[in-house]
């Protein structure tokens, strides 16, 4: 007996995307649930795997999809290819029977046709217009018809192109194609459960416009638009005269929170109203918005990257260097609040959630004190200015909303650790050379103490508890200790510029004593590869992986990693010298090979001057006074990095001992590789020591994904709340008096500088890396241009346009809503994009007249 290539909605087969798409799915979830759907029939995956084979269109799909080139043309080409191959062939008798015979029960009517791919509708992928959607449909033949094309429109260059953007691979793929009656609509839209500008999971977004709802989602008109506050029902915002009543709202927001009480998320849905009755056509996950960590404390939350504000790195860290980072942070945060230096790291800690791959911290109880928080946005300001200005103006905005806190007190670890830092400062300033030397060698002996006692362990799960456990306090208590050293060297700068200010007038002739310092781990590394680079070209041979010298300098600097050194989920330099190589290579071409000895001789030079210009204008007792606190200066220099050096030592011994672990897991065939234990983090490991059940390869290569998805988000947000707000923040601009300013709806968050380029059509767009769409709109067909695009512009459109939608995605910023725009801007300008604000400022005088009056 053949099997049936169609079911209805109603079926429970129905509910399995594997079987009727990310959409058909969804759609039976809702109906099943007992929410207003219409109903109607999925033509199954297996349809259209079964034509594909049938035909020998797989063949075509893997020979177009080899290799292919992510240039559009090349893109649209293959697709072309492909189309016409599924339409040149027919669809078998007996499908085609089964679709009449199932269009025929419905009672014949016009009917939606919508696609619905298996890798459509996901968490972290809406697919939003990627395949083809057709409506009014009439009769039996049409219909076959356009289940055929819905077919082909898994292979349309839009639905590619973001296919390759997210990561998903091309193989294995189907789909299936919903059909149900149309809606004669009234009024349809679509509705967010949760704000997707601000990220609100409190706020519901409404948007509506009279008839079909095709016109909201493609952006073809700009949509009457509400937000409303979920838990009191209270409008925010809304228009004077609307489509749609407070009754017929809050009907809207209640099938919408029914929505993302079924699926746990908050949900994109497409709406219709027909005589006073709402139907939901589809709901989909909200893909751009920033998860959430867990709420554990009471009231809301504020929390901030650590990375970001204390590093600058936006980018995620692996399963792995997560854990370790994570443990090290709460040794240190513990050792503040209670002056005890951690022995060993025994949970991670609720105020320090993993998000996104990438560490935050709970700050409410610091923001709770104005003081406090006053401290934390200046402090965050050394490392990120635009995102300690994104603080101060939340605080600003929200003070209301955090709970008051009580009187700071000094923390028992600053009561503890200041008169030890304190002294380790006065000795290092009084005997430089003996504290440096010193500092060097108690982080030597640490290290090696600890690497023995890591090579002495022979249980992996003892491996594993002295990366997550040990190592990290360890580490953390480490770098109290070489603190000192470093703040010597702050405090020698910080008076030097304040005398050569006061005796000098001026700090003119200082910078130079701040570069090239003797003592700097960054500058030595610098050093040894021109010392390297000199030799080889003495010799005339190339840079070798076993030369002395390379082995030689991988023993000191192996440690270190090409990126993000400070994820110990990365390679180092000592798994893989090729970097090394490339970088001596690039000194061989340079003509710079002296340039280190050359900065030091400056740095000796300007010292001598500055000295001798206080000896010549305040006498040669102030002259001594600077002259000591320079050669001080001079010994301590550098050791600020050295802290930050010697913690990337003891995460290299905790990645060499974390791959020991994985031979284990490798060994009993549940990893395929000893470098895949960076992605899962040591509840996963601990898991597969211990024997549970679980693939281990299949998380790890979900993890992968996830961590080079990751990769590609464009904005972090700086401020993120329990309840889903964020604030990616926005640099200032530079005023310019010819500067003229357009203002309108902002889709997308995020700043961009670039030039326009006004296209009418994406075919022939010609457009270059980093140029600024502006168009009347787009449609799915954009989308292979928003890879190219740095910015997006458009003259009509709302939130949840397709435009707003895949801006959001790509992490491009987006405005629209401006009158006349096509006219107003000319291809050519420069401009700046602020997705956030809604603006687009002229940013060159000299073409100010890109800009027309209106």
């Amino acid at each position: 007996m053949t099997a049936a290539m169609i079911c209805q909605l109603t079926d429970s087969e129905a509910t399995d995307p594997g079987r009727t798409g990310g959409k058909g799915a969804n759609l039976a979830v809702l109906l099943q649930a007992g929410l207003r759907v219409p109903p109607g029939f999925v033509v199954l995956t297996a349809a259209y795997r079964k034509f594909v084979r049938d035909h020998q269109l797989d063949t075509l799909i893997r020979r177009e999809m080899a290799d292919l080139d992510t240039d559009p043309d090349a893109v649209a080409a293959a697709s072309t290819r492909l189309r016409r191959a599924f339409e040149s062939v027919p669809m078998s008798d007996g499908l085609r029977a089964e679709i009449v015979a199932a269009h025929n029960a419905l009672g014949r009517p016009p009917v939606a046709v919508r696609s619905s791919a298996t890798a459509e509708d996901l968490p972290e992928a809406s697919f939003a217009g990627q395949q083809d959607t057709e409506l009014n449909i009439v009769g039996a033949e049409a219909l076959c018809e356009a289940v055929r094309r819905c077919w082909s429109s898994l292979w349309t260059p839009r639905a590619i192109a973001y296919r390759d953007h997210q990561g998903i691979g091309h193989e294995n793929l189907s789909v299936a194609v919903v059909v149900q009656p149309m809606v004669p609509a009234e009024v349809a839209g679509v509705l967010f459960t949760a704000d997707p500008m601000s990220g609100r999971r409190d706020r519901v977004v409404i948007e509506a416009a009279a008839g079909l709802g095709d016109a909201v989602v493609s952006g073809a008109t700009t949509p009457d638009r509400w937000i409303v506050d979920a838990p009191t029902r209270r409008m925010i915002s809304g228009p004077r005269r609307a489509l749609l009543t407070p009754e017929q709202l809050d009907t809207l927001v209640d099938l919408g929170l029914r929505a993302a009480r079924i699926f746990g998320v908050p949900q994109d849905v497409e709406w219709a109203m027909h005589g006073e009755r709402f139907w939901l056509l589809q709901s989909r996950p909200i893909t751009s918005l920033f998860p959430v960590p867990p709420v554990t404390g009471s009231g809301l939350r504020v929390y901030v990257p650590v990375m970001l504000f204390a590093q600058g790195i936006a980018e995620p860290m692996t399963p792995a260097g997560n854990t370790f980072f994570r443990a090290m942070v709460s040794g240190w945060f513990r050792f503040w609040a209670s002056g005890r230096r951690p022995r060993e790291i025994d949970r991670p800690p609720d105020w320090l959630p993993i998000v996104a791959y990438r560490v935050f911290l709970d700050a409410t109880p610091v923001l709770q004190r104005p003081r406090l928080a006053a401290r934390m946005v200046a402090n965050f300001g050394l490392k990120d200015p635009t995102g300690s200005a994104a603080l101060r103006k939340w605080l600003s905005q929200n003070r209301d909303r955090l709970a008051p806190s009580g009187r700071s007190a000094l923390p028992r670890g600053l009561v503890v650790w200041i008169p030890s830092m304190l002294s380790g400062v006065v000795a290092s300033v009084a005997v430089p050379a003996r504290s440096r030397r010193r500092l060097i060698a108690g982080a030597d002996e640490v290290l090696e103490r600890l690497e023995r006692h890591a090579d002495g362990l022979s249980s992996p799960t003892e491996q594993l508890d002295f990366v997550e456990r040990s190592l990290p306090a360890a580490t953390c208590d480490m770098l109290l200790g070489e603190l000192a050293a470093a703040y010597g060297e702050w405090l020698t700068r910080a008076v030097i510029e304040h005398l050569v200010r006061r005796w000098l007038g001026s700090t003119q002739g200082f910078e130079p004593l701040l570069r090239w310092l003797p003592h700097d781990p960054t500058i030595a590394m610098g050093a040894a590869l021109a010392a390297m680079a000199r030799e080889h070209a003495a010799a005339g041979v190339e840079p070798s992986a076993t030369s002395p010298g390379m082995v030689e300098f991988l023993t000191t600097f192996g440690h270190r990693a090409p990126d993000r050194e400070i994820d110990l989920g990365l390679p180092r330099l000592s798994d893989d010298p090729t970097y090394v190589m490339e970088l001596i290579d690039g000194y061989l071409h340079s003509g710079a090979l002296d340039t280190f000895e050359t900065g030091a001789e400056q740095a000796a030079t300007a010292a001598a001057t500055l000295v001798s210009d206080v000896r010549r204008t305040k006498g040669p007792l102030r002259a001594a006074v600077l002259r000591s606190l320079l050669g001080r200066h001079r010994e301590l220099g550098g050791l600020r990095e050295r802290p930050k050096f010697d913690m990337v030592r003891a995460m290299a011994l905790g990645r060499r001992t974390l791959q020991r672990c994985a031979v284990t897991l490798v060994d009993r065939g549940l990893l395929d590789d000893v470098d895949d234990v960076f992605f899962l983090d040591g509840a996963d490991v601990r898991a597969a020591l211990a024997g549970q059940p679980r693939d281990v390869r299949a998380l790890t290569r979900s993890n992968r994904r996830t961590f080079q998805r990751e990769l590609g988000r464009r904005l972090v947000p700086r401020v993120l709340t329990s309840d889903g707000e964020v604030v990616y923040g926005s640099a200032a601009a530079r005023p310019s008096p010819s500067s003229q300013v357009l203002i309108g709806t902002p889709l997308s968050p995020g700043i961009h500088e670039g030039t326009v380029r006004v296209l009418d059509s994406p075919v022939g767009a010609n457009l270059q890396a980093g140029e600024v769409i502006v168009a009347a709109s787009t449609d799915p067909g954009w989308t292979p241009l928003f890879l190219l695009a740095g910015a997006l512009v458009m003259e009509v459109g709302g939130v949840v346009s397709h435009g707003a939608l895949v801006a959001r995605e790509y992490g491009i910023p987006a405005v629209a809503g401006i009158a006349d725009v096509l006219t107003r801007l000319h291809t050519g300008a420069r401009v700046r994009v602020d997705g956030a604000a809604g603006t687009i400022t002229l940013v060159e005088p000299e073409i100010a007249h890109a800009v027309e009056s209106s």
